[in-house]
Parts: C-alpha cells; sequence; structure tokens
C-alpha cells in the first residue's frame, strides 16, 4: 500500500472511529434519559397510598345511658350521653338527651258550670250555665274527637301521641252524663263573664325529650376505657352508667365498597407504571445492545487504525531513506 493510499485510509478509520464514540455517546446519554424515566415511575409508585381494608372493631361504638329517679329538682327521666369532655381541673362536661314523662295541664270538671249545645247543622257550642250569652263554638267536639281524647287520657302517660300542637283538653259533662273533652285550640276567647272558668283543664302527661348539660361532673372508668358511673353535683351521686355496644354494619359496608374501589383503582395504577416501567426497559435492552455492537465496532476499528499506522509509519520510513 502506498504512502498515499495509507494516508486516505487512516484518515478514513479516524473518522468513522469518530462517528461511532459521537453515536456511543448519544446511546449513552439515551440510556440516562431512560433511566430518569424509571426512577421518576419509581417515585410515582412509592408515592401511591396503599388503601387498608377496613377493621371491624372501628364500628363498634359505645353508648351510654343513666336513669334519674326520686329527685326533688324535677330531673328525673332517662340519660342518654351524647358527648363528654374533660375540663382543665379534672371534671367533665356532659351533654346529652333525656327523656321523661311532662305533665302538660292540670284537671277540672266544669260541668257544674257549662254545657254543650248541639246545632242543627250538627256544630257544637259550649254555652254557660250561668249566662247563656257566654257561649264558646267548638269545631272538633265530635264523638270521634271524644273517643281519641278518652283513649288518649286513659292510656299510660306517653304511650299515645297528643294531637299535633296540642297542649291540654277542657273536660265536661252533658245532661245525660256523657263527658266530653274539648281541645283548648278549639275554644275560642270570649270576653264574658265566665270565660275565666276555663283556665283549668284536663290533667295529660306526654313522653318528650330534650337535650341536657350537666357540668362539673365526676367520671370513672372501667378496665376497658368505658364510662363506668357518673356524680353530677346537687343532682345524683355515683350513679352506674349502662353501656351498650352497637356495630355500625352499614358504615362497614360502605367503609368496604370505599376500599375495594380503592384497591381496584391502586391495582390499575400499579398495572400500569409496571407496564411503562417494561416498556423503558425493553428500550433500554435495545440500546444496551447497540451500544455493545458500538463497542465492538469501536475495538475493530481501533485494531484496524493501528495496523495502517504501523504501515503509514513504514512507508514513511522508506520514503525517507529513498532521498537520503
Amino acid at each position: 500500500m502506498g504512502l498515499a493510499a495509507s494516508q486516505a485510509r487512516f484518515l478514513g478509520i479516524t473518522a468513522r472511529k469518530s462517528n461511532i464514540e459521537y453515536e456511543g455517546q448519544q446511546v449513552n446519554q439515551q440510556r440516562t434519559a431512560l433511566a430518569e424515566e424509571v426512577n421518576a415511575l419509581y417515585s410515582k409508585l412509592l408515592a401511591l397510598d396503599v388503601p387498608v381494608a377496613p377493621d371491624t372493631t372501628e364500628f363498634y361504638e359505645s353508648n351510654y345511658s343513666f336513669a334519674i329517679s326520686n329527685t326533688t329538682d324535677n330531673q328525673q327521666g332517662s340519660y342518654v350521653i351524647k358527648n363528654y369532655y374533660e375540663n382543665n381541673d379534672g371534671s367533665y362536661y356532659i351533654k346529652g338527651e333525656r327523656t321523661y314523662d311532662k305533665n302538660l295541664a292540670e284537671s277540672a270538671d266544669l260541668s257544674s258550670k257549662w254545657k254543650i249545645v248541639k246545632g242543627e247543622d250538627d256544630s257544637y257550642t259550649l254555652v254557660s250555665k250561668k249566662d247563656s250569652e257566654v257561649s264558646y263554638p267548638l269545631s272538633l267536639a265530635t264523638n270521634e274527637n271524644n273517643t281519641l281524647i278518652k283513649d288518649l287520657i286513659a292510656s299510660t302517660p306517653g304511650s299515645t301521641p297528643l294531637p299535633e300542637n296540642e297542649t291540654g283538653f277542657y273536660c265536661y259533662r252533658d245532661d245525660n252524663g256523657q263527658t266530653h273533652y274539648i281541645p283548648i285550640s278549639q275554644v275560642t276567647s270570649n270576653t264574658g263573664s265566665d270565660s275565666d272558668e276555663l283556665t283549668s283543664y284536663m290533667k295529660v302527661n306526654k313522653s318528650v325529650t330534650e337535650n341536657f348539660e350537666f357540668d362539673n361532673c365526676t367520671i370513672t372508668l372501667d378496665d376497658n376505657g368505658r364510662l363506668s358511673s357518673v356524680t353530677i353535683p346537687d343532682v345524683v351521686s355515683g350513679l352506674d352508667i349502662d353501656t351498650t355496644r352497637t356495630y355500625d354494619s352499614e358504615g362497614y359496608d360502605a367503609a368496604l365498597r370505599d376500599y375495594t374501589m380503592s384497591k381496584d383503582e391502586y391495582d390499575k395504577m400499579i398495572a400500569d407504571l409496571n407496564a411503562q416501567t417494561e416498556t423503558l426497559q425493553q428500550e433500554d435492552k435495545v440500546l444496551e445492545l447497540r451500544l455493545n455492537q458500538i463497542d465492538t465496532e469501536q475495538n475493530e476499528l481501533q485494531t484496524e487504525l493501528e495496523a495502517v499506522k504501523a504501515i503509514l509509519d513504514k512507508n514513511i520510513e522508506n520514503t525517507f531513506k529513498t532521498f537520503s
């Protein structure tokens, strides 16, 4: 091989070697970018919230109640504790609902001073026996309503509800000895001389539920950390608290449904991230194979370059000897 040919071959191999090196750098940059994408996917995987199945023990609720009786301050009844808070001094503030029989009216028999008059149109009027000019129209003094009211008065207090917006009833007997009960709301106001006689009426009890609050209470707990007894200042001392445990099956079922949905979403996200990672890994394997090929070609070119360089050096040496 002549000097010029060797020189041309040397330059060609050098250029090819430079191109191969540049391609190798490009492949390494692509592999670095893929590695960063895989790392980002891994970070997303670590950031996912793993769904936790609901624990049945979290859906049991302790319900506390106690009953107060034989008190002189009208606080008898059944009490249900809804909330309780500890004060700074260690005492407790408790609140909840109280259910008791409330006295809504007092009794009175007005038959000595009043009578009922039935009109031709089947209307009823309460008329004063002392002054017939004093009367009260009664829109609901019907036999049907009398029966309802009598059943109400004869029932156990609280077992039969009062008609809506009623607080009590007037009581009287007609000339035939029949007892009539007139709801207060059905007696029209009148300024007659005997109108004040209608200020008393039949006694009626009704079971009512009202909110209660007690402060500065003393509470004791059992071994399970549940309320055991309570002392309420000026009301009751060391009263046992009844505890019932109720299971919120609907709440648990709802939580289980939410967990199932969350788990399905979580599993799908995991599958998507794994699929994306697998795709990137396959691309990296292709680039790795190409990089191995580049390394092999680079080694071959280096070997050939060294051989051509040796020939070129020998040609130069022989040329200078010829002219020396």
